[in-house]
């Protein structure tokens, strides 16, 4: 290459001097600012996006809550069970009988003594307070 003409202040020099300088704007300002960027997105989908932080924070009330009314069904469900192995025919439980009969058909014996829901809570509470004396 020594009958290769040297480019030095024409106008391949200055289009070398705004090739480095592009690059030099590239690397010292784009590449930081895109990568910032790039944290900022992924920073705010790991706090507040559809599957971040705050998310799971809900879901794990959520799963609480659940949590607890699955236990209250369980309980449901154990109570209605010894109810059903006591309507067993091969162990009917006469008072069981007699209890659903009158709750579901609304029967009072004739020897029955029925009190209001609201004389039984005064009733109770005055018991109870006799009680702490």
């Amino acid at each position: 290459m020594r009958g290769a003409p040297k480019l030095s202040d024409g106008a391949g020099g200055r289009c070398g001097a705004i090739m480095r300088f592009s690059l030099r704007l590239l690397v010292d300002v784009a590449a930081p600012a895109f990568f910032m960027c790039g944290i900022v997105y992924f920073g705010y989908g790991a706090a507040l996006g559809a599957t971040g932080y705050k998310t799971l924070q809900a879901l794990r009330v959520e799963v609480e809550q659940k949590s607890a009314e699955v236990d209250a069904l369980a309980e449901k469900r154990r109570r209605l069970e010894i109810v059903a192995r006591q309507l067993n025919p091969k162990s009917l439980d006469p008072d069981l009988v007699d209890e659903k009969i009158r709750t579901v058909l609304g029967y009072v014996d004739e020897n029955d003594v029925v009190v209001p829901r609201d004389q039984l809570e005064e009733i109770l509470s005055e018991a109870a307070e006799r009680r702490d004396l």
